[in-house]
């Protein structure tokens, strides 16, 4: 169980550095929209960031009460080396899947400041 417990504060570091860097990428996003002025269509990165920031949180708040329960530690492990869960994941490639998806995403965050156009068809796709 200590593996998993020194596991479980690399992940925990990882959502605090996310955290951090969709704060900053916020940051820059209100930045441009209020130097560029108001658009629709750039309101997608602030949101994204905002998305991110809110799904961070949460996590952070689920590894950082299981580092201080051993209970919640044991049903976070179990959550997390469940075969099951893994096999589902393998046959059904969910891992591409989430891949493409945040390219996508990404590219239509930075299409949404250059053509609204271009960046309805992006987030179409998704």
């Amino acid at each position: 169980m200590e593996d998993f417990r020194k596991r479980a504060k690399k992940t925990l570091a990882g959502y605090i550095a996310v955290l951090a860097a969709a704060v900053v990428l916020w940051g820059v996003f209100s930045a441009v929209e209020i130097s560029v002025g108001e658009n629709n269509s750039s309101n997608f990165g602030t949101g994204f960031c905002a998305g991110a920031i809110a799904f961070m949180a949460v996590n952070i708040s689920r590894y950082s009460a299981a580092l201080k329960n051993d209970e919640r530690l044991k049903k976070l492990y179990t959550a997390e080396i469940d075969e099951r869960g893994k096999l589902i994941c393998e046959k059904s490639d969910v891992s591409a899947f989430k891949a493409i998806l945040c390219i996508v995403v990404l590219a239509a965050m930075g299409a949404s400041f250059f053509r609204t156009r271009c960046f309805i068809r992006l987030l179409r796709s998704c």
